[in-house]
């Protein structure tokens, strides 16, 4: 069980409510020392719980991936090698500090947090330095959120406020004939894990996989299974069905006032070595070829 209590969490929701009730109805965005977020209005608040509730099981997680394959939870399926388990580990605490990095736009040469932007039909005009409109972008492919590859800005979808922010049930997949049932998106779709999700995309800057890149991002669990070591680490469905993996988390329901306590900790999980899927052996000696594959280190 996670060490934060059920006492804790209510009045940490107490005083978000205290708080985001003051600047909702203000166009300033809301900052704290992690995140900021813009034009969400009233529902920054459910922005707001999703980030503080995703740092929970960021933290099992990172104790898991530091063990690398011994860690277990589906690190081999989802990350290959133990030398995946320092950038993996690496990527996951700076997602959970949300520690500022150079290089992104339009901020280059100064470290920048990522800055979370609710989608509508303006915000194209109010960021003008984006180079295409993330409001097509959300209603065509359906998405939950969007980087724009190379920017600071994390872009939440409409569509993601009709995820639940957190699982209240537990919802590990089986594994058949060596391959996960097709039952991911119990595992993972949810606010705070989508959120985690656009940010390894933020923390790994170019090296990200996206639609623009060979091979594309890969979003179903046996497809993120199938990628070889460099691929997977670079590609953040695996960090996040990593982490829904790990998670032995309190989730709770702002709307109802309700804790429940979930144990996820999922155990069984593909062999990725191993028929069907096609890993060839170049992909199984790449572990020297894993490391240094972010773009996250700040020089300053």
């Amino acid at each position: 069980m996670c060490s934060t209590t059920v006492a804790l969490l209510l009045a940490h929701a107490a005083l978000i409510s205290l708080s985001v009730a003051a600047q909702i109805s203000s166009p300033l965005p809301l900052q704290n020392r992690r995140y900021i977020i813009h034009d969400c209005g009233a529902l920054t608040q459910q922005v707001q719980i999703a980030l503080d509730l995703g740092k929970e099981p960021l933290a099992a997680a990172i104790d898991a991936a530091s063990q690398g394959v011994a860690g277990g939870h589906g690190f081999q399926a989802f990350f290959k090698k133990n030398a995946a388990a320092k950038p993996v580990a690496s990527m996951l605490k700076n997602i959970q500090t949300m520690k500022p990095i150079r290089g992104r736009k339009p901020n280059l040469f100064s470290a920048s947090q990522p800055e979370f932007v609710c989608v509508d039909r303006d915000t194209f005009g109010r960021y003008p330095g984006i180079p295409r409109d993330p409001d097509p972008d959300c209603r065509v492919t359906g998405s939950f959120g969007l980087w724009i590859r190379g920017f600071k800005y994390i872009f939440i979808c409409p569509k993601f406020f009709t995820l639940p922010i957190s699982t209240t049930a537990r919802h590990c997949p089986r594994v058949i004939d060596n391959m996960f049932e097709r039952t991911g998106y119990l595992l993972a779709d949810y606010q705070k894990y989508s959120l985690i999700h656009e940010m390894v995309h933020f923390y790994l800057g170019r090296s990200s996989l996206g639609w623009d890149t060979n091979p594309q991002e890969m979003y179903k669990l046996n497809e993120c299974v199938n990628l070889d070591a460099k691929n997977s680490l670079n590609n953040p469905e695996n960090y996040q069905y990593f982490v829904a993996s790990k998670c032995s988390c309190i989730s709770f329901c702002s709307t109802l006032m309700v804790v429940v306590v979930v144990e996820q900790a999922c155990t069984n999980a593909p062999n990725p070595f191993a028929p069907p899927f096609p890993l060839s052996l170049q992909a199984l000696e790449e572990d020297h070829r894993v490391q240094g594959t972010f773009d996250t280190v700040d020089k300053s």
